[in-house]
Order: C-alpha cells, then structure tokens, then sequence
C-alpha cells in the first residue's frame, strides 16, 4: 500500500491498524477519545452538581439539555469559523476553553445563573471544535481512510458515552461532583496535549477565499450554498431523517423496560444494543465494502436498519426486542457511505461549515423526533409507537432517496468550486449534476 510519510495520506486499502500507526491520527483520536469522555463527564457532574444546590429535577435537566441545544445555534450562525480558522489551532483554543469552563465550574458558591451560561458556552463552542477535527481528517489520512476512521470516531462515541455515564456515575460515588470536574479538565488538558504534540499545521479551509462580510452573513451563505445543491440536500436528510425515527426506541428505553416488568438493568441493556450494532455494522461496512460497494448496500442497510422495528408490532420479549434492536443499530451504518459521498461532494472552502451543519441537524431531527415519541407514547402502546418509527423511517428513506443520490458522482471541490461558494449567492450559478 502507497503511503506518504510526509503529510499522511493513504491509497489502496486502507486497515485500523495502518490509520493508528498514522502518527497524526492517532494523536488525533487520541485527543477524541479523551475529550469525548470529558464531555459526558461534565454532563453528568454538572446535573448532579445542580440538583444538589437547587433540589429541582427540572434544573437537572436543563443543565444536561444545555450542553445539546445550543449547538443548533452555532451551526445556525458561526459555523464560517471552522473554514476561516485554521483546525489546530481551533481545536487547540477548543480544549483550552472548555478547560476553563470546567475549571471556572468548581469556584465555591458559584451562582447557578453562572454555572448555566458556562455550560451553554461550552456546548454551544463544541460543535466548532468536533468539526474541525472532522475537516482535518481527509488531510491527514485521504478519502480511502476516511470511512475507517469515521467509523472509529462514531464508535467512540457510542462506547464514550456508555462507558462515560457510568464512569461519571462511578466517579460520585467516590468524589465530590466539584472534584469530578477536576478529572473533567485533566481530559481536555490530555486532547489539547495531543494535538499539541502530534497534529501538524495547515491553513484554514477557505484560506485562499475572498471573503467580503462577517461570520454570520458568511455562515448564513455557505449554509444556503450546501442545502441549494440538491444532491448534498438529500444526502443531508437520508442521514438525518431516517436516523432520528430509527434511534427513536432510545429515548423511551425506561418506560419500555417498565412495560415489560424490567428493571434498571434492561433500561442499560435497550441503550447499549443499538449503540453495538451500529459498532458491528460500521466496522463491518468500513472495513469489508469498498468504495463502490457502500455506495450499493445502502439500500438494503436502511432496510436492515428499518424493518426490525415493524416487528415490534408483535410485542416481543425483553431478549427478543433486544435482538431487533441489535440488527436495526447495525443497520444504521447506511450513514457511512452517505457521509462519504456528502464530504467528498462539498466544496474544499465549505468544508467546515458542512460537517457543523451535519452534526447540527442530526441533534435537531432527533431532538424533534424523540420528542414526537414521548407524545405517541402518552396515547399509543410501546410496541406500536416502534413500529411507527420504522414505517416513518422506510416511507422518509424511500421518499428522499428516490432520485438515489448515493450513485451521483460527487463534483470536484476544487479551489475554483471554494472560491464560488464564498462568493454572493446572487453570482452563483446552480451547481448540480443531477439531470
């Protein structure tokens, strides 16, 4: 296999092993890894923090929700940012100001107002700082890596956040919730080391651009720029729409256990099943597919992903649900060829604010559509609200999809195609290769 030791960038074949002897990448998802598990951390400690000083549940709550929702904002309004900035040093300044957050979170007597503009700051930064670790990747490893270690880092959410719940849960039973902030800002001080250490510079993405208004106009335009290209367009909701429908069993995983007489445990375990089946079917669909053949299985994996959620329709058993729930997750790996096609799609100088818009809208969707499921759940049995899921989610994938995006060749994001897209939407001409 060809590889160029001198930025990183991978041909052929492409394996995990030969992404972690990447120098840059692992030193990249290193800091991931660790910062992952500070995010969770913090979420957990700050709710608990909270109910302490205040006694109210619903102040939990929003404190928790806090580190979620303003993200939709920044990707609303700043993602310019993550193109006009240059990665490292975005992600540097990222960690670094998460750290103080933190810190600024264990001063004595902290007023609650303060402690809840603290963790609206720092959900509402993170975004930024998530998408340019992602703009960095096809740099370091090349498009062939890319799906390997899109997969890694999805993963690593899905265990981080398992793993980061307990642990944050474990950590107070033995330490004070101020104390378990310390351990918060040691992991972003270990993923600002990191990237320190391993990650080298670049220039920004939209470094070479024209750029004629602020962050705000140029986030409204680069956003408009992305969405106006139908072909990115219906990528975008192929991966969100389906997406918030099929997770939907997740957010009502506690008054489904209740209804099939089980307790904490099987709250644990219709958590954790679907977050290993989307484990089992990336790798599987990273490693085992290439390029070509992705492209072609998405389909059949939003099908895979769809389809065992009619079954509930049946009431099945708690061991049985969980087997659905195994496949359905593993199905979800339709996401990693759509979001191969959608970056290599995306213009060089748009990059950025293309990976904040994605993350952006996924929280959106399925914020909205865990809500929706809460509501049915009032006035409709368990299994049946699943399987309105699923038939939602094959009637969305099968809508959007109809032109089949996934098999439009993606444009050249070249330096002239950065240049247009940072230019006035009114000088623009339509870009889409879909006749």
């Amino acid at each position: 296999m060809p590889y160029d030791r001198q930025v990183g960038m991978m041909d052929g074949t492409v394996t995990y092993g030969q992404l972690l002897r990447n120098r840059e990448f692992s030193g990249l998802f290193a800091a991931h890894t660790v910062s992952i598990l500070g995010d969770v951390l913090t979420k957990v400690a700050l709710s608990v923090l909270v109910f302490d000083r205040t006694n109210s549940a619903l102040m939990a709550a929003i404190t928790f929700a806090l580190g979620f929702m303003p993200q939709i904002l920044t990707a609303a309004l700043a993602s310019a940012i993550v193109d006009l900035v240059p990665a490292r040093r975005l992600m540097l300044i990222g960690d670094a100001s998460r750290m103080a957050c933190v810190l600024a979170m264990t001063v004595p007597g902290m007023p609650i107002a303060v402690l809840l503009i603290l963790v609206t700051a720092s959900g509402a930064l993170s975004p930024l700082f998530r998408a340019a670790r992602q703009v960095m990747l096809p740099d370091i490893i090349g498009m062939n890596g890319y799906p390997l270690a899109r997969s890694m880092f999805s993963g690593t959410i899905q265990v981080g956040q398992i793993i980061g719940f307990g642990l944050g849960g474990a950590l107070l039973i033995i330490l004070t919730p101020r104390a378990t902030l310390f351990v918060d800002a040691a992991t972003f001080a270990f993923s600002l080391t990191m990237v320190l250490m391993f990650v080298r510079p670049r220039p920004a993405t939209a470094s070479g651009t024209h750029r004629e208004s602020g962050i705000i106009r140029e986030t409204f335009r680069g956003n408009r720029s992305i969405l106006d290209d139908p072909v990115l367009r219906r990528l975008l909701l192929l991966q969100w729409i389906p997406t918030a429908l099929i997770v939907l069993p997740e957010g009502l995983a506690a008054p489904y256990a209740a209804e099939l007489g089980g307790g904490p445990e099987s709250v644990g375990f219709l958590l954790a099943f679907p977050a290993v089946g989307t484990l089992i079917g990336e790798a599987a669909v990273a490693r085992f597919l290439g390029p070509q053949e992705r492209s072609r299985w998405v389909p059949a994996l939003l099908l895979l992903a769809g389809a065992p959620l009619l079954l509930f329709a049946f009431s099945p058993s708690l061991p049985l649900a969980l087997g659905l729930l195994l496949v359905s997750g593993a199905g979800t790996a339709f996401a990693l060829p759509l979001d191969q096609l959608y970056v290599e799609r995306v213009p060089a100088g748009l990059r950025g604010r293309a990976m904040t818009l994605t993350g952006a809208g996924s929280i959106a969707t399925q914020g909205v559509g865990l809500a929706v499921g809460g509501l049915l759940a009032d006035w409709m049995p368990m299994p049946w609200v699943f399987t309105s899921a699923g038939i939602a989610a094959l009637t969305a994938a099968a809508l959007i999809g109809r032109h089949r995006p996934w098999r439009i060749a993606p444009s050249k994001a070249g330096p002239e195609a950065a240049e247009a897209a940072d230019t006035p939407a009114s000088h623009q001409s339509a870009r889409s290769t879909e006749g």
